[in-house]
């Protein structure tokens, strides 16, 4: 019983969460635009959230519209009114769905008789057997046979063509509706034979979730149960399923054994030991022992040991393998390996190993990797991220986008549309730098290699010959970029250099720290120098024949700092740095 509260307690947060108020005022113009860039527009400025199939909507049709401060819901019905399109508010989502906007007429012969309304909760009326044998007879009885053969209609004569006076017509077989498919479907049109007419046509439109309502029901297994053979055409408020179930709808609570098996929607709760499946839609909580899966659309909550599978909607998944959610989704995936949602979402994706989206995201959070096609928030993973474009950041040791209006933090940072730079300049400690920046100004990275050739003597001669020796550096830093002006801008950087001096690679430590204020100036389009200052200090245990531990060639002559330790030495002292940036 607790149990059962929590869930009723957790449906009705999630239903607040995502309510929106079709009362509240919009104001909104359009001018021959595209319908999918229109209910974009109005998703971003009203916060209202759009579920539909682009397969079955036409989202390319041009729209002229314009409301000023009407409610929302007098403005989708102004929008929609000349469209193929009916929409309709469940829980925070507008659901949009094909209509057919001028259906044909519904049977409107009196010869027909009404429906008798169900009077028993559990069981079908007894006197439908009685109606459906009446309609059949009066159904026979309007269409006159000879031999058991269809007789002859001759048509008008028409006095423009004699040609067609000898044309006959015969009038079809009584149209013939089986009672099985009474109790499962509604005719929504279809004529009725008539001995005075020969031109009516045939036109019936089904509704097949048109179901037959029951108050409970009890099972042991698929049409074993209080509704037999009626169960899939059924709508149960309560229904119990002591091991399988398989039933037409619920509008209130089901649980079972086992399984769970809705032909149509379900709209309220639905607990099983092992699985529930549901072929259409379902607004209220699934919760399952190992699986839920919702084929439509889904607002509420689905919780599973194993997965959650749904259409499109908007919910909360919970599940110890994977949530997948086919279409557009909106809400919260978390998974113990996971989560993958096909096309936008405005959700939180949290997983055990990895996340996908394949669309526009809010959020995701993985260890191994995350990938969407735009995210609005934020991607965090330890290993990377991969994204078209990023409102937001990029939190990963390697971050790959297109465009990014935020921020990338990582080792690596690949933005193709980003602050992507080449440099070359020179310093007191190396003449000759190299350096390739890439990312974004708000953070970047920093690929370093230097290089100087010093002059040495020879110790092989006796002479004051000398021979030339490489000195060379490799670092790796990051840096922050910000405007000064149209044309200026300033960089602040850290970089840490490994250096080798003379020789092809210093074992002892020998590490060069620097930090560095530039100042840049654009020259073109892509072409800028710089320059400034930079703090320098050099920590080293490397012992060098003339200048003792920790001696470089590198240190500047004046330091300000310069402190010896039993194995390493620490100097540092102010230079600069300037070159050319492309």
């Amino acid at each position: 019983m607790k149990l059962f509260s929590t869930i009723l307690i957790l449906c009705c947060c999630v239903a607040s969460l995502y309510g929106q108020n079709l009362a509240r005022k919009v104001s909104f113009s359009y001018n021959r635009l595209a319908l999918k860039l229109v209910l974009d527009d109005i998703s971003a400025d009203h916060d209202v959230y759009f579920v539909y199939s682009p397969d079955y909507i036409p989202t390319s049709q041009p729209i002229t519209i314009s409301v000023n401060n009407i409610a929302l819901s007098e403005a989708l019905d102004k929008l929609f009114d000349p469209l193929p399109v009916a929409y309709k508010s469940i829980g925070g989502q507008i659901v949009l769905r094909p209509v057919e906007k001028n259906p044909p007429p519904r049977i409107t012969n009196k010869t027909i008789p009404k429906e008798v309304d169900q009077q028993s909760p559990l069981y079908a009326d007894p006197r439908m057997e009685e109606i459906i044998a009446e309609r059949k007879k009066r159904w026979a009885q309007s269409s006159p046979t000879i031999s058991g053969r269809p007789a002859p209609q001759k048509l008008p004569s028409n006095t423009e063509s004699k040609s067609l006076e000898n044309l006959t017509a015969t009038r079809f077989d009584p149209l013939v509706i089986d009672s099985t498919l009474l109790m499962e479907e509604e005719v929504a049109a279809a004529p009725v034979p008539n001995s005075d007419s020969t031109t009516d046509s045939t036109s019936v439109v089904i509704n097949p979730k048109k179901n037959l309502p029951r108050l409970a029901q009890i099972s042991l297994l698929p049409f074993l149960g209080s509704n037999f053979v009626q169960s899939a055409r059924t709508t149960n408020r309560v229904s119990v399923n002591l091991l399988w179930g398989h039933n037409g709808g619920v509008e209130g609570l089901e649980i079972g054994g086992l399984m769970n098996s809705i032909r149509n929607d379900v709209q309220g709760i639905q607990i099983a030991g092992l699985g529930n499946t549901v072929g259409d839609d379902v607004l209220g909580t699934q919760a399952a022992g190992l699986f839920n899966i919702a084929t439509d659309t889904m607002v509420g909550v689905q919780g599973a040991g194993l997965f959650n599978i749904l259409g499109r909607g908007s919910a909360l998944q919970g599940a110890g393998l994977f949530n997948i959610a086919r279409h557009d989704f909106a809400g919260v995936q978390a998974a113990g390996l996971f989560n993958i949602a096909g096309k936008n979402s405005r959700a939180v994706q949290v997983g055990g190993l990895f996340n996908v989206s394949g669309g526009r995201t809010r959020l995701q959070v993985s260890p191994l990797f995350n990938i969407a096609k735009d995210v609005n928030n934020g991607q965090l993973s330890t290993i990377i991220n991969v994204a078209r474009q990023v409102k937001g950041v990029q939190i990963g040791l390697i971050n790959v986008a297109d465009t990014v209006s935020g921020v990338t933090i990582g080792l690596l940072n690949l933005v193709r549309k980003g602050y992507n730079r080449v440099e070359l300049s020179t310093s007191e400690s190396f003449l000759g730098n190299l350096a390739f920046k890439i990312g974004v100004k708000p953070f970047y990275n920093i690929f370093y290699l230097g290089a100087r050739i010093s002059e040495a003597q020879n110790p092989g001669n006796n002479t004051e010959e000398s021979i030339k020796e490489l000195t060379w550096g490799l670092g790796y830093g990051f840096g922050t970029a910000f405007s000064l002006g149209k044309r200026t801008l300033s960089n602040l950087e850290l970089i840490s250099i490994k250096v080798n001096e003379r020789e092809g690679w210093t074992r002892p430590l020998h590490q060069l720290h620097q930090v560095r204020l530039l100042f840049d100036w654009r020259l073109g389009k892509r072409m800028s120098i710089y320059a400034g200052p930079t703090a320098n200090l050099l920590v080293s245990s490397r012992k060098d024949p003339e200048l003792g531990i920790g001696g470089s060639e590198l240190v500047a002559k004046t330091t300000l700092y310069d402190k010896t330790d039993a194995n390493k030495r620490s100097q540092g002292w102010i230079g600069f740095n300037a070159g050319i940036r492309l």
